[in-house]
């Protein structure tokens, strides 16, 4: 064998490293060795820088959320409130109403109860002047029926008798009697 052909077999078992040889797992080790120190260095630097950060920041979302609820239960209790007086207005209201109505039901009675009133007291002003009214007409007209029975009597009387009575004697005989006959029956008028 030639030294050429030694110095190649010794390079081929140099350069014979498979995937799993001891130095291949030895840079295996270190190489995981130190991405686990990388690993845990970088967690604890950005734990430390991050930490305070980040809990400042949730803590912050926190509050906003805290304050937002309190917030919203507030409003709840300021519209449950508003509801209730909004009810108790509009009942208020209601009572009113009715209280209204039954207000002008009552003034609606009063002046029913005035314009009757009214309307019989000038029915009965009415019925009293008719009645005086009917009256003095019957007065008139009896007063009218005297003067013409009376001369319709002195008129009959002296064609029956003649000239035995005169004239002026029948006239006031007639008229007499014709008076008295007027009273009684207006008396019995009213």
């Amino acid at each position: 064998m030639n030294l050429y052909s030694i110095a190649s077999v010794v390079a081929l078992i140099e350069q014979d490293t498979s995937l799993f040889s001891a130095d291949q797992m030895g840079g295996y080790a270190v190489t995981a060795l130190f991405t686990l120190t990388n690993i845990a260095v970088a967690f604890f630097v950005l734990r430390l820088l991050f930490k305070k950060f980040l809990l400042n920041i949730i803590n912050k979302r926190q509050d906003q959320i805290s304050s937002s609820l309190e917030e919203a239960s507030k409003a709840e209790e300021e519209a449950k409130a508003h509801e209730e007086q909004s009810k108790q207005a509009i009942e208020d209201a209601r009572v009113q109403a009715s209280e209204i109505i039954e207000s002008s039901r009552e003034n609606a009675e009063k002046q029913a109860t005035i314009i009757k009133e009214k309307a019989n007291d000038e029915a009965a002003e009415i019925l009293a002047r008719a009645e005086s009214d009917a009256k003095r007409m019957k007065r008139v007209a009896l007063e009218e029926m005297k003067d013409e029975i009376s001369d319709l009597a002195v008129v009959i009387a002296g064609k029956v008798l003649g000239d035995v009575v005169s004239e002026s004697k029948l006239k006031e005989l007639s008229d007499k009697y014709t008076n008295e006959t007027l009273i009684n029956e207006v008396n019995k008028i009213g």
